[in-house]
């Protein structure tokens, strides 16, 4: 399987799409609940409280669609050229999470999302 056709490239972009959909979904259904308890006789009403919240689910059915996605992309692709691709949701989240829930990411963090973008455009290009 040494072809990669555009359907491939499609399954990584919705792979890539719903991973970060989903991602922030669950940082916005899971605040204003608070940190899971730590005594385990609460866990099991934490987890409906979490699973009842509707970003959550939302969460949880991109998580669903990005690993049918994902096997979507495997049929199509080798596995060496799609993966590095799974580290851009790393790049996406850190840049949308300062937007959308003003958390603050320092210099440090950019520069790991820069190393990141690098590694990954050496990688898709290595079998060329």
């Amino acid at each position: 399987m040494k072809v990669t056709n555009a359907s491939g490239l499609i399954f990584i972009v919705g792979t890539i799409l719903f991973t970060v959909i989903g991602q922030l979904s669950f940082k916005r259904g899971m605040t204003g609940i608070g940190a899971a308890p730590k005594e385990m006789v609460q866990v099991p009403i934490f987890i409906v409280q979490t699973l009842l919240r509707p970003f959550n689910t939302l969460g949880i059915v991109c998580a669903l669609l990005a690993m049918v996605s994902w096997m979507g992309a495997l049929s199509r692709c080798e596995l060496s050229f799609a993966y590095p691709f799974m580290g851009l949701p790393i790049v996406l989240v850190m840049a949308l999470t300062p937007v959308l829930f003003g958390e603050r990411v320092v210099l440090q963090q950019w520069v790991g999302v820069v190393t990141v973008c690098v590694g990954l455009w050496i990688a898709t290009r290595s079998g060329q």
